[in-house]
């Protein structure tokens, strides 16, 4: 502390180095962002308002936990740099459009036992993510006392609470003072990025006193008020005048809230539930209906903040939207999911693994995210919320659980999930096209996020996120990798007056990468500018470059290998199937047959996925006479060659028959009547059948892919790769 008392408060000048240190690093210029520098007061109706001039705040994001115990000591473990981690992670909430981080602190791990303030490396890291997410515009909800256990969590602690359960804690008032020790001198460090107190930087939106505290049940409604008040003061002694919430909705609900002095509450909200064991496989959207803060009159005038939500065990990109207007419906301010997971982590999904989140691995939930964002910035507080099992449309957004689609059309933007119905009443006004999958301007063949943005005339830049793939269900809690990164190119498709057919596409650093065909260009993942003209001046150079868009920040693809794509619940699923397939042999392993199968990636229910996945509509029209016939396949090589696949459908009666089928490097419909098919003696060793079977395909129970050397022999030492867009029978 003392250290800290020398520090000066020349907040501006440490912000404004700081945030040329951090893009240098992530490794783009950017000349303008707008800093989170705007102090929050609390009116006489209990409305958070901006000090300068008066209107509501109104912010929503994630929280984050790199500088704490479980993340914290993965990423050292793994080898991983945590300040390079925030910075490519608070690069992502940015890109999201996301306002607002919360994360309850661990207090164990930067405490001493008489409840003084540890200054050490988890609050170094810290500091560094405030700081960092104050230059993008983040503001920052802060829970200083998290009496979270050890384990897993914290190891080596040493804080006022190690050994103190929760109920204890909220009855022991010779604990209390230990607590309101701790919360002073919390709000009182000084930053060491910024320069400036925790309780005066105005990127410090408000602080919540304490995360989820429980008590016995004989506590008494006004002890727990007590308890509130004491470590309010404990805050108050710092000279803090932001708004303190305390979370009264937690166990003992909103009862003390007329009791506490506080300036609102916090409130949950997990739609879903937590720690289903697997994904969820039934629409979810018929729940949403309130939150933990809806409507009651002991908390009607004061601030109201959610600490927490999330669509939990789900992989659907449906929910976020509708959850967030519910929020402003009940007068929420503050929304944060829980939790984003720090990008070297995601990929096995390995801290809180009910919980799911990441632009580069799970990039339809964040593009949800995004759009949930705009809801909460664009609907006026008290708004009602209309609930609906299927869809919910609420202009300019809409959702919809069975094409697992959220959606944004105004006149200068479209964001989505999944190939929308929307149409843009002018292309040539849009200013910004986000999204997986396709829309009436823009479609791409991946399976990643994408962001364009316009500069200024037929000047664009595009950020393209690569293909990954579910490999395992990432909410079992198994320690597996659960999405891989590929390595493939892929095509977008832009139908935007601003930039026509032949557009040219270059590097930030200006090198020229292709010059699009009918508005088709083929490019890896990456950061480009887009230009109308084929040669661009320098001045319009460093304006794409210099454009307020966040850095762009994914991991390289994973090493090549035989990947087995995870099969989606359907409800939850892309409303494109699409999934890239890859196999590099080898030179030691060219006579070893190898196969790439999806074991129940297509059931029999899977029949009305051409509507309910809201795929493309294909030319020919199914038989209809009760008896399926027809297996068919969409999809096309990525490589420069045609490239067979096997296909091999399981039976009920455990037979498997099958056929191989090529696709060329352009996209393709291959349908294989039920005729077409061979018996595969070789897969399940049964007899073969009376000359002139033919299979019931309405029996089918699984269906298998196979690419590989073994089925193109002229094809040695060469990668292998198709893209399977659509897969049905009828």
């Amino acid at each position: 502390m003392a250290a800290n008392a020398k520090r000066q408060s020349n907040g501006g000048q440490v912000m404004k180095m700081l945030f040329v240190a951090v893009i240098s690093a992530v490794g783009m210029a950017v000349c303008a962002v707008a800093p989170a520098d705007r102090t929050a007061t609390v009116d006489s109706a209990g409305v958070m308002r901006w000090a300068d001039d008066g209107t509501e705040v109104s912010v929503f994001g994630v929280n984050y936990y790199t500088p704490f115990a479980l993340d914290y000591r993965l990423l050292g473990e793994r080898g991983f740099d945590r300040k390079e981690t925030i910075r490519r992670d608070v690069a992502h909430f940015r890109r999201l459009g996301l306002t607002a981080m919360r994360l309850h602190c661990f207090d164990r791990e930067i405490s001493d036992r008489d409840g003084a303030l540890i200054d050490n490396d988890h609050l170094d890291l810290l500091d560094y993510l405030i700081s960092v997410c104050a230059s993008n515009g983040i503001y920052t909800v802060l829970t200083p006392i998290a009496l979270w256990g050890g384990g897993i969590w914290t190891q080596n602690a040493k804080g006022f609470a190690v050994g103190v359960p929760m109920p204890r804690f909220t009855s022991d008032r010779a604990l209390w003072k230990v607590a309101a020790r701790y919360e002073e001198e919390f709000a009182r460090h000084v930053n060491r990025y910024t320069g400036l107190r925790y309780a005066d930087d105005p990127a410090v939106l408000c602080f919540e006193l304490v995360n989820e505290p429980g008590y016995t049940n004989n506590t008494p409604v006004a002890q727990t008020a007590e308890f509130a008040n004491t470590l309010l003061d404990g805050i108050r002694r710092s000279g803090t005048k932001k708004p303190v919430l305390y979370n009264a909705t937690w166990n003992r609900r909103n009862a003390a809230a007329p009791l506490m002095r506080t300036d609102g509450v916090t409130g949950v909200y997990y739609v879903t539930g937590l720690r289903a064991g697997g994904a969820l496989t039934a629409p979810q959207l018929g729940r949403v209906r309130e939150s933990s803060l809806k409507a009651d009159p002991r908390i009607a005038n004061m601030v109201k903040v959610i600490y927490e939500f999330d669509a939990s065990d789900m992989t659907g990109a449906y929910m976020y939207p509708a959850m967030a207007a519910v929020f402003r419906a009940e007068g929420v301010q503050s929304a944060t999911q829980f939790q984003y997971d720090a990008l070297p982590l995601a990929a096995d999904n390995v801290c809180y693994k009910t919980h799911y989140l990441n632009l580069v691995y799970t990039p339809e939930k964040a593009l949800s995210m995004a759009i949930a964002a705009e809801v909460f910035r664009r609907t006026p507080r008290g708004t009602p919320y209309r609930p609906d099992s299927w869809e919910v449309v609420f202009p300019p957004f809409r959702v919809n659980a069975s094409s697992n689609l959220s959606e944004m059309v105004t006149e200068d933007a479209l964001y989505y999930t999944a190939t929308p119905v929307g149409q843009v009443a002018d292309p040539g006004s849009l200013k910004r096209v986000w999204g997986c999958g396709a829309s009436p301007v823009a479609a791409s063949d991946g399976t990643g996020a994408y962001f364009l943005d316009r500069v200024a005339r037929g000047l664009w830049r595009v950020q393209i996120y690569p293909n990954v793939m579910p490999v395992a269900d990432p909410y079992t809690g198994r320690d597996c990798k659960k999405t891989v990164v590929l390595s493939s190119r892929m095509t977008l498709r832009l139908s935007l007056p601003d930039l026509g057919a032949t557009f040219a596409v270059r590097t930030l650093d200006g090198r020229p990468v292709a010059v699009a065909s009918k508005g088709a260009v083929t490019v890896l993942p990456g950061d480009y500018v887009l230009s109308r003209e084929r040669r661009l001046s320098r001045e319009r150079l460093t304006r794409a470059r210099c454009a307020d868009i966040a850095a762009y920040c994914a991991p390289p693809p994973d090493p090549p290998g035989e990947y087995r794509p995870w099969p989606h619940p359907l409800a939850d699923r892309a409303a494109s199937v699409r999934k890239a397939f890859e196999h590099r042999k080898d030179a030691n392993l060219l006579k070893r047959e190898v196969s790439l199968q999806t074991e129940d990636f297509v059931k029999r229910d899977f029949v009305g996925a051409r509507r309910v996945l809201d795929v493309d509509a294909l030319s020919a029209a199914f038989p209809d006479d009760g008896r399926m016939k027809v297996v068919e396949l969409r999809g096309r090589s990525l490589t420069a060659r045609p490239e067979p696949v096997e296909v091999a459908l399981t039976f009920a009666d455990g037979s498997v028959w099958g056929t191989t089928v090529t696709f060329g490097v352009e996209d393709s419909v291959v349908r294989v009547p039920a005729t077409g098919l061979d018996h595969f003696k070789h897969w399940d060793k049964m007899p073969d059948p009376p000359r002139g079977t033919v299979p019931d395909i309405s029996r089918v129970v699984s269906v298998s892919l196979a690419i590989g050397l073994w089925l193109d022999r002229s094809a040695k030492n060469v990668p292998h790769h198709v893209e399977i867009a659509f897969l049905g029978m009828n």
